[in-house]
């Protein structure tokens, strides 16, 4: 009866590679979506952009998201 049963399937090493990149691109792509939100509350609150309270005129002073001054 062995010729009638397939053979169990075995992962190769690139179908692992293949699982942990895509593994890693979900992860990629769960913090900038978070990051995304973040940016998107703090600019609905009037944190940060170019009529910020927190901002100085002639566009120094602005800050990125880990608080960084831009140039």
């Amino acid at each position: 009866m062995g010729i009638l049963k397939r053979p169990k399937y075995q992962e190769t090493e690139t179908d692992k590679a293949i699982k942990r990149q895509l593994e890693q691109e979900e992860k990629d792509r769960v913090v900038k979506e978070e990051a995304r939100a973040e940016r998107k509350r703090r600019m609905a609150k009037g944190m940060i952009g170019s009529r910020s309270m927190f901002s100085k005129a002639g566009g120094q002073g602005f800050y990125d998201d880990q608080g960084n001054m831009l140039s």
